[in-house]
C-alpha cells in the first residue's frame, strides 16, 4: 500500500488496473481455472520491501509470506509464524515459525531468512520499514524456526506493524549475493514462498501468477491469477459486468445499485479503520477552547453526510477509535451526537455572543483535499455550523498542496483528513501522542500518553483494551479531533467464485487468493 501511509487507506478506494480481454473461469484449451482481478497500475518492482507500493501489494501478497499478516477485518493473524510470545514488558518478542515452508526453488524458509531480511531493511534508510526497525536492537535466531526481536523500548504494536507494508520475508540465499536489492535479478523475477509464482508481466496490461503446487498450506485452488490493469473506474465496472474481470475492489458508490441488481455479481461491504475526521489546530486561540470544539462536534450531522455524500455506505462514526476494531474501541465515551440546540447552549454557556452578522464565531477555515467526497462533506458541515452561528469557510486544495499546508507547514485552523488507524490501536499514539509526526494539531495530554505507553507494554489483549478505552475517554473529553464517517466500500466479484479475500476473516490474508475456488 504505498505513497503516503498517512492517506493510504483513505485513498485505498482508488487501487485499480486494466482489462485483459474476455474473462473465462476455465481455460478452454488447458482446463486451467483462472481468476481475473482488476488492478490499477504496474508494480514498481516485485521486491516487496524497498517501497510501499499499492499497485504491487495484492501481487506480492500472493508471491511472498510475512511473519504475520492482516486478514479481511484488518486484524493480525499468523503467516510464517504460528505463534508468538511477548516477554520483558513488550521488549522481547519471540516468533515460532512453521517448519514446512519452502521457497519457490525448493530451499527451506528459516529464521536466518527472517533475520537477514529485517537486518538489511534496518541498514538501508531508504527502505520503507527501516525507520520502524530502529526500535530493534538485535535479532536472534536460536534455531531454524525461532526468531527473537529484542527491542530498545516496550512496544507490542510492533507485531501488527510486521503485517503491514514492506515486511515480506525474502530468501537470503537469493538476495545476499553482494548486490543491492534493487540490482538483484530477483527484484523482477521473484523467488517467494507464497501460494503463487510470477509467470508473466506485460507492462501496462497484466500480471499473471501461477499456482505453487508445493505451497505449505496446500496447493491453491485456482491455477492462475491474472491481475488486469484497468486504471479507470467506469471501465472496470463495465469489465466486471461483461465478464472481462472477476474481482473489483472499491466499487464507486454510484454503481452499487446496478451491481446489486445483477444476479451474476456478488457485493460485500469492505470496511477499514480509516475514518474521515476533522483535526483542530490547538495552537489557534479560538480552537484551543474545548467549548468551541464541543459545539462544532455537536453541530455536525454525520447521518446527513453519510446519506447525502456516501449513499449510506460509509456510516457515521462516533467512536474515538474506529468502531470496526471492536476489542479496542470505546463505544460508551464517544464524540457528541447531532444536537444543534445543545451546540448553541454550549457556546452561550461559555460566554460567546452573536456579532452583527449573527455569528458567535466567524472566520474559521477548514482545509480539504480534492476527491473522495471530502469537499462535499466539508460544505455540508459548513452549512450546519452556520445554522448555529459558527462560520466555517471551506478551502479545497490539490492533495500535494494540502499536504504541504497541513502536514508540513501546520498552517490550518481545521483540516479534514482520512488515513488508516491501524493495524493496531497503538495508532492512537502515532496520530495524537505528544510530539508524534502525524499529530498535526499538536494535541498533548500527559495522562493520555501514559495510558498509550502502558498499552504497548503488555501482550495481554484484555489489559491493552482497558488502557486504550481509557485513552479514548480522554479524547472524547478533550476532542482534539472529530470522527465523521467510517471508511467502507463494496467489493464485487463474479458470483461463481467462493473463498475470496473478503471472506477470510481469521482464516487467510487480505488480498490472498490461496483458497479462492469456483463454487
Amino acid at each position: 500500500m504505498k505513497r503516503k501511509l498517512f492517506l493510504s487507506m483513505a485513498i485505498f478506494i482508488l487501487v485499480g488496473v486494466v482489462v485483459l480481454g474476455s474473462s473465462f473461469n476455465v481455460n478452454a484449451q488447458s482446463g486451467d481455472k483462472t481468476l481475473i482481478v482488476r488492478a490499477m497500475g504496474d508494480p514498481m518492482s516485485f521486491n516487496p520491501d524497498t517501497l510501499a507500493d499499492d499497485f504491487a501489494y495484492a501481487i506480492v501478497q500472493n508471491i511472498y509470506n510475512r511473519i504475520v499478516k492482516l486478514d479481511a477485518s484488518k486484524q493480525v493473524i499468523p503467516d510464517l509464524a504460528t505463534e508468538w510470545d511477548v516477554e520483558e514488558e513488550g521488549k522481547r518478542i519471540i516468533f515460532h515459525l512453521r517448519d514446512d515452508a519452502h521457497w519457490h526453488d525448493g530451499e527451506p524458509v528459516t529464521s536466518e531468512d527472517v533475520k537477514y531480511t529485517f537486518d538489511t531493511i534496518k541498514e538501508n534508510s531508504s527502505y520503507y520499514f527501516s525507520s520502524r526497525l530502529q526500535i530493534v536492537d538485535s535479532i536472534e535466531t536460536p534455531d531454524d524456526y525461532t526468531v527473537i526481536f529484542n527491542l530498545n523500548k516496550s512496544d507490542v504494536s510492533f507485531i501488527a506493524d510486521l503485517g503491514w507494508y514492506a515486511t515480506f520475508v525474502l530468501p537470503e540465499h537469493v538476495f545476499n549475493n553482494g548486490q543491492d536489492w534493487e540490482d538483484n535479478p530477483a527484484t523482477m523475477d521473484p523467488v517467494g514462498s507464497g501460494p503463487f509464482k510470477l509467470s508473466e508481466f506485460k507492462q501496462g496490461q497484466s500480471i499473471t501468477l501461477i499456482a505453487n503446487e508445493d505451497y505449505h498450506e496446500g496447493a491453491p485452488k485456482m491455477d492462475r491469477i491474472i491481475f488486469s490493469i484497468i486504471p479507470d473506474d467506469a471501465t472496470a465496472v463495465q469489465a466486471l459486468v461483461n465478464g472481462s474481470i472477476d474481482v473489483l475492489e472499491g466499487v464507486p458508490s454510484a454503481n452499487v445499485p446496478e451491481l446489486k441488481a445483477n444476479d451474476d455479481i456478488r457485493l460485500v461491504l469492505n470496511e477499514y479503520p480509516s475514518p474521515m475526521r476533522i483535526l483542530f489546530n490547538l495552537n489557534h486561540e479560538t480552537l484551543a477552547d474545548v467549548n468551541v470544539r464541543r459545539a462544532i462536534a455537536t453541530a455536525i450531522n454525520r447521518e446527513e453526510i453519510s446519506q447525502k455524500i456516501f449513499a449510506g455506505i460509509q456510516p457515521p462514526e462516533y467512536n474515538m477509535y474506529p468502531a470496526l476494531i471492536e476489542w479496542a474501541s470505546n463505544s460508551e465515551d464517544t464524540a457528541p451526537h447531532y444536537d444543534p440546540e445543545k451546540a448553541v447552549q454550549i457556546l452561550e454557556d461559555a460566554g460567546y455572543e452573536k456579532d452583527e452578522d449573527g455569528f458567535y464565531i466567524s472566520g474559521l477555515t477548514i482545509d480539504v483535499f480534492e476527491g473522495y467526497g471530502y469537499p462535499d462533506a466539508a460544505k455540508l458541515m459548513s452549512s450546519t455550523l452556520e445554522e448555529i452561528g459558527i462560520e466555517l469557510i471551506v478551502q479545497v486544495h490539490e492533495f500535494n498542496a494540502w499536504n504541504e499546508k497541513v502536514a508540513i507547514q501546520k498552517d490550518f485552523m481545521l483540516e479534514l483528513q482520512g488515513g488508516f488507524m491501524g493495524p493496531d490501536p497503538a495508532a492512537l499514539q502515532k496520530r495524537f501522542g505528544t510530539g508524534a509526526p502525524s499529530n498535526f494539531g499538536e494535541y498533548s495530554n500527559k495522562e493520555y500518553d501514559e495510558l498509550l505507553a502502558k498499552g504497548v507494554s503488555t501482550g495481554d489483549r484484555e489489559e491493552r483494551a482497558k488502557y486504550y478505552k481509557e485513552a479514548q475517554t480522554i479524547l472524547a473529553e478533550d476532542l482534539p479531533y472529530l470522527p465523521i464517517v467510517a471508511y467502507a466500500a463494496y467489493d464485487a466479484n463474479n458470483a461463481r467464485f467462493k473463498n475470496l479475500p473478503i471472506d477470510g476473516a481469521g482464516k487467510w490474508g487480505w488480498q490472498e487468493y490461496t483458497f479462492t475456488d469456483l463454487k
